[in-house]
């Protein structure tokens, strides 16, 4: 099982701030990556490690089709990371929330009151109420 840093919430607190206006990019700043490297800044494990390479949207819709969507992505990371799912409205500050806000499956970080995922024009908050499945990081 993975552990937090003892500084994990100041980390985590910097990387949202410098991906705050910085736009939803496939391979780079995606919901799968976001997400990852959140969870990186709070256990210093790159947990995303064998999904990375994809460089756009072919790339990574061909990615998540052989990984059961980004749902599976998630569960295969949790599977081997020993990440324990919990209740979707338990998720507490840096923990993983799956949520579907109309457009399928989106993997954001629980921060604060709200779960964090990126979008065109940068970070968007969603309403911990959107989320269906949550893991707990650390």
């Amino acid at each position: 099982m993975i552990k937090r840093l003892n500084d994990w919430s100041i980390r985590l607190d910097r990387f949202i701030d410098t991906h705050r206006n910085r736009p939803f990019v496939w391979g780079e700043n995606d919901c799968c990556l976001f997400a990852m490297n959140c969870v990186k800044q709070v256990t210093g494990e790159d947990l995303a490690a064998p999904f990375r390479g994809y460089k756009n949207q072919r790339e990574a819709l061909r990615l998540l089709d052989r990984s059961g969507g980004v749902a599976g992505i998630a569960e295969a990371v949790a599977e081997k990371y020993g990440i324990p799912e919990i209740p979707a409205l338990s998720a507490s500050r840096g923990d993983v929330c799956l949520f579907d806000i109309g457009r399928g499956d989106t993997l954001g970080i629980r921060a604060g009151e709200w779960i964090y995922a990126p979008d065109y024009r940068g970070l968007i908050a969603f309403s911990i109420l959107q989320a269906i499945r949550s893991w707990r990081i650390g």
